[in-house]
């Protein structure tokens, strides 16, 4: 290559790694970017997957004890007489059965004259809801709705915060004109919060309101800030008996992790990624020539395959030179199916291998040793061209071979060679001929040890 070329080659790699470089960068900010943005995806919609749970579990928890409650509005409906005078025990029976209940109570005329369970309630008995507006306003939905009413979360009178499920009881049942009083049942305010995994939600900030059932009431705010639903990410209406909360979430970027270190450790192996790149294109030709040395190359037994072995026979016979004699010996192994069949696949490569390395062993370094397919070999013996030297050596090749036992698993096997040799005198030959006249010995060969095979 001349210095002009050269120079041309250099300029040619300088204007190629600028725009390599350029193009990496652009390549690997933008990649890295997109990886960001749909990792920050993935984990919001985890966090969205989450929510929803959350409003599903608050949404069964507060139906199934409203409407578990709601058998016992019912029989005090029915009966008032028999509801009051047995109160204890059919209170009792819905306890069993709620889950996140506090207590009931059971107000005539809108003040409490029963409840249960009494311990730590005592303060509650006597309570007239006409004395605090805020209770009365819930009892007095009840009754418009005339149905359960979702009231809270309240603060208890006899302590501790809770949501109140309010029945309405009419003396008039199904006309529900004349009321009578109401049934409360108290539903532990942050046992729901606990059960309902909002309490401890990782990746967003939850609020949690009221949704007015009358125009000229502002919603509430009730869990969490207001601030939340005016940068709420995701909405979540929750559906109550005769009534409607909605959960806004704003979720929290920095809980999805160090983003900024993400950021860097992409950039980083994006940038090693583009120099390994650069590094092969630059290596490309290098890679080519090895390609083409391992194309002349058996892959299962390292040896020269049948593409080299064919080139140097040509080689060999074009020189038409008196000193360019050889032996050709075509080698063949015997019963090599039955190993496959018997033993397996992989004990006969192992024995294709076994075979490679012991006829390597016993050649001289200038002669040449091939596989050429399946359980076939070619040796070729430069410079030995008497036909008695060539017999001795075929023989001492096929017992060094033979003699040595290759170990598989628990057995051992002989392996067992056919040989048959060819000898070139410089005479005019192809090497197709040449390779018959070796294979064509072989056979015979193959047929005097008929009987001759591998042992375990």
């Amino acid at each position: 290559m001349s210095s002009r070329l050269s120079r041309k080659e250099k300029l040619f790699f300088l204007l190629f790694s600028l725009i390599f470089a350029l193009t990496s960068i652009v390549i690997v900010r933008t990649m890295t970017q997109l990886f960001i943005d749909k990792e920050i995806g993935f984990k919001k919609e985890e966090v969205r997957n989450h929510l929803a749970l959350v409003r599903s579990n608050i949404e069964t928890i507060i139906y199934k004890d409203t409407y578990l409650a709601d058998s016992l509005a019912t029989v005090v409906t029915l009966d008032h007489t028999f509801a009051t005078k047995n109160w204890s025990m059919i209170a009792e029976k819905l306890l069993k059965k709620a889950l996140y209940v506090r207590n009931v109570g059971l107000a005539p005329n809108n003040v409490i004259t029963h409840i249960y369970p009494i311990k730590g309630n005592e303060s509650a008995i006597g309570f007239d809801f006409r004395t605090h507006p805020e209770q009365l306003k819930t009892v007095q939905l009840a009754e418009e709705l005339q149905g359960v009413y979702i009231a809270g979360p309240l603060e208890l009178v006899q302590g501790g915060i809770a949501l109140i499920a309010r029945y309405p009881i009419f003396s008039d049942y199904p006309l529900n004109k004349d009321y009578w009083g109401t049934v409360s049942v108290v539903i532990d305010y942050h046992l729901l919060l606990q059960k309902s995994g909002i309490s401890d939600f990782q990746g967003a900030d939850i609020a949690i309101k009221k949704q007015s059932l009358t125009p000229d009431t502002l919603d509430k705010v009730f869990y969490g800030t207001s601030e939340i639903f005016q940068q709420a990410d995701a909405l979540y209406p929750i559906n109550l008996p005769n009534g409607k909360w909605l959960m806004a979430a704003k979720i929290d970027l920095n809980s999805i992790g160090d983003l900024t270190l993400h950021r860097r450790i992409l950039n980083a192996l994006g940038t090693i990624t583009a120099i390994l790149a650069y590094l092969s294109v630059v290596l490309l030709y290098r890679n080519y020539q090895y390609a083409h040395t391992a194309s002349l190359q058996d892959e299962l037994t390292k040896l020269p395959n049948r593409r080299f072995v064919m080139e140097q026979l040509k080689r060999a016979i074009n020189k038409r030179d008196n000193d360019a004699g050889f032996t050709l010996l075509n080698i063949d192994l015997n019963d090599f199916k039955r190993v496959n069949d018997e033993l397996g696949h992989e004990a006969g490569d192992e024995l294709l291998r076994h075979v490679a390395d012991k006829l390597s062993d016993n050649i001289r370094a200038t002669d040449t040793v091939a596989r050429i397919g399946g359980d076939e070999f070619l040796v070729i013996l430069n410079g030995i061209t008497d036909d008695t030297l060539a017999t001795h050596i075929v023989q001492k090749l096929r017992n060094r071979v033979e003699a040595t036992a290759m170990q598989w698993q628990n057995d051992q096997i002989f392996p067992s060679l056919s040989i048959g040799k060819a000898i070139y005198l410089g005479q005019k030959i192809t090497v197709k001929q040449l390779l018959t006249a070796a294979d064509e010995a072989m056979y015979q060969a193959k047929q005097q040890r008929k009987h001759a095979d591998w042992t375990i």
